[in-house]
């Protein structure tokens, strides 16, 4: 309950009136409002590479509840595989999730991955996942990279983690 009471604290801050401006995303500040854009990202990323964040969880019990979230996701997405058109697989990914538990616990995780002290170690901390993410869901990581829907620090980290495994697999 503490680490979810810490992140609690955190968030609220950076929402109320005589908050911070600012806030550290993939290494560097940008403006309060866009961190909470680059959180959701986060977590979306989060669900769809599931478990390669799991060395993340600050407890068991958290990491647990995300395991179970996980599953329910899966089944969610699997009768999506099968509908004609666009498949809009990463849909349950990005939904919040309605346990208050997994709530907290995804977005632990999340602030964790965005508290890079600068971009190499956003880099470095976001590149298993991205890694996960492209083999896993090329809507979503194509996605994700939209300059409108992340703050220019996070997309530079996902960008240069894409970049990177591209080459790797020429």
């Amino acid at each position: 309950m503490t680490v979810l009471l810490q992140l609690q604290q955190q968030l609220v801050d950076l929402l109320t009136a005589d908050g911070p401006e600012t806030a550290m995303s993939a290494g560097a500040p940008i403006p309060a409002a866009h961190y909470f854009a680059d959180l959701r990202a986060t977590v979306a990323v989060v669900f769809r590479t599931w478990p390669v964040a799991r060395e993340y969880a600050s407890t068991p019990c958290l990491a647990t509840a995300l395991d179970t979230e996980y599953t329910s996701r899966i089944a969610q997405a699997e009768p999506l595989l099968n509908t004609p058109g666009k498949k809009k697989t990463f849909k349950p990914y990005t939904a919040p999730p309605a346990d208050s538990l997994a709530a907290g616990a995804v977005l632990d995780i999340a602030s964790q991955l965005l508290q890079a002290a600068d971009p190499p170690e956003a880099r470095k901390r976001l590149a298993p996942l991205v890694q996960r993410l492209r083999d896993a869901d090329r809507a979503l990581s194509t996605y994700l990279r939209r300059p409108a829907w992340i703050s220019q620090p996070l997309r530079a980290a996902v960008t240069d983690n894409w970049s990177a495994g591209e080459e790797l697999a020429a």
